[in-house]
C-alpha cells in the first residue's frame, strides 16, 4: 500500500466518523434536557398538546437535584407528554408563596422542596420509592380527556 492510498483511506475514515458522530449528536439533542430554571409564574404557558408539571425547589437542596435528574432519565416518549416548569422558592418568596397558595388550592400542606404538582397531584420530597408514581401521575394527567392544571385553576378562581 502507497504513502498515497493510506493517507486517502485514513482520511476517507475521518469524514465517516465525522457523518456518524454529527448523526448521533443530532438524534441526542432533539430530547428534551430539564435543568433547574429560575422561573416565575410569568413564565408559566399552556399547551394544548401537553401537560404542565410543575416543580417548586431549593437552591442548593440534593432532593431536587436528584428529582430533576431522575425526570431526565424518563424515556424519550415523556418529552411529548409535559412542559415543565421550575420555580425556585428558598430564594424567591413569591415562588414560595405560589407553592404554599397552589397547595392549599389542591387541599396539600406544602411544606417543603422539592414539591412537585402533576395534575391534581402533589408529591414532596422525593424517593426511589415515588419513581413509578411520577411517571404515572405524567401519564394519567396527560391522557385524561379533560386535563387539569392547577395554576390556571387557581387563577381562575383568585
Amino acid at each position: 500500500m502507497t504513502k498515497k492510498s493510506v493517507v486517502i483511506s485514513l482520511v476517507a475514515a475521518i469524514v465517516v466518523l465525522t457523518i456518524l458522530v454529527g448523526a448521533v449528536s443530532t438524534q441526542a439533542s432533539s430530547r428534551t434536557t430539564r435543568t433547574l430554571k429560575e422561573q416565575t409564574a410569568s413564565d408559566i404557558k399552556y399547551n394544548d398538546e401537553k401537560i404542565n408539571v410543575y416543580f417548586f425547589w431549593g437552591n442548593g437542596c440534593q432532593h431536587c437535584e436528584a428529582l430533576i435528574s431522575y425526570l431526565n432519565t424518563l424515556p424519550e416518549e415523556y418529552d411529548k407528554y409535559f412542559d415543565l416548569y421550575t420555580l425556585e422558592v428558598w430564594y424567591n418568596e413569591d415562588n414560595s408563596k405560589l407553592m404554599t397558595e397552589l397547595g392549599k388550592h389542591l387541599g396539600q400542606e406544602t411544606k417543603g422542596v422539592p414539591c412537585l404538582i402533576i395534575g391534581d397531584q402533589v408529591f414532596i420530597g422525593f424517593s426511589e420509592e415515588n419513581k413509578e408514581a411520577i411517571k404515572d401521575a405524567i401519564k394519567k394527567a396527560y391522557n385524561k380527556k379533560e386535563r387539569y392544571d392547577a395554576y390556571k385553576d387557581y387563577k381562575e378562581q383568585v
